[in-house]
């Protein structure tokens, strides 16, 4: 509960924002000293301090001046946690909610969730690529430097913050870190994401039927996701959350395949 009073409490000083990219990037960096750094996060949650020494606290520890970051990083100080890291996770959670509700405002969101689904096609079709942004043995800035440069120029500033993001943490595939920002925005878009995989792209016919079916049974607009994936020979599957409908020739083999062993069982028996 407090990551979302904390959201309810900032919403408006977010929207207000000038430069949300610079703030996002702000509390990403706090976000990663609370987490390294046991006597920062100490001080920050040390009740004798008061919200605005936090404050200066913060802007203090900033490589660049950032109020809105300084004020979000002492309300989620205030708050109550279940554990101690819970903090570094809420800032590192805010910084990607600047992201979103900056690019919203532009209304650019659903194009920086189209780039960085094709940057995180990229990394998943380059295992090499993909193990060194997600390389621990290196350290945060060179992974950092390493995704600076191969990212397009042309991305929007929002998409490029958030896969610098995604290389800088530690922890799981950099193409899965990625995939999970990518569902994230879907979500906050109120929309649910389907994970189509095909040996070659949809029609346009068999999208939009897959979307009408699913916006019938999900009762939320579908945003679909294509992986195109050359060992499916014909059809295609979908996965949606947990479950998995595999719609690929292969599969209707195998399915009539048991089938006839059954009927042939049957026909033993009788």
């Amino acid at each position: 509960m407090s990551l979302k009073s904390a959201k309810e409490k900032s919403v408006e000083e977010i929207l207000k924002s000038a430069d949300p990219v610079s703030d996002a990037e702000a509390l990403f960096f706090l976000s990663s000293l609370l987490s390294s750094h046991d006597k920062v996060l100490e001080a920050f949650l040390d009740s004798t301090h008061t919200p605005q020494e936090k404050e200066v606290l913060a802007s203090s520890l900033l490589p660049s001046p950032s109020p809105l970051a300084s004020r979000i990083s002492s309300l989620l100080s205030s708050l109550l946690w279940s554990r101690r890291e819970d903090v570094a996770w809420a800032a590192d959670e805010m910084g990607k909610e600047c992201l979103m509700e900056g690019a919203k405002k532009k209304g650019s969101l659903q194009k920086v969730r189209g780039e960085m689904e094709s940057f995180q096609s990229v990394a998943l079709s380059n295992p090499l690529l993909d193990r060194c942004l997600s390389d621990k043995l290196a350290s945060f800035s060179k992974r950092t430097d390493l995704c600076q440069k191969i990212l397009p120029e042309a991305f929007e500033p929002e998409s490029r913050a958030f896969c610098k993001r995604c290389a800088q943490k530690e922890g799981g595939r950099y193409s899965e870190k990625l995939l999970r920002e990518t569902e994230k925005i879907t979500s906050f878009l109120g929309e649910v994401g389907i994970e189509v995989r095909c040996a070659s792209p949809l029609s346009k016919a068999q999208e939009e039927s897959l979307k009408d079916a699913y916006f019938k049974k999900m009762k939320k607009p579908v945003h679909i996701r294509q992986i195109l994936d050359p060992s499916l020979v014909g059809g295609f599957s979908v996965r949606c959350g947990a479950e998995v409908t595999d719609m690929s020739a292969e599969a209707q083999l195998r399915a009539l395949s048991g089938a006839m062993k059954k009927k042939m069982a049957f026909s033993i028996k009788i």
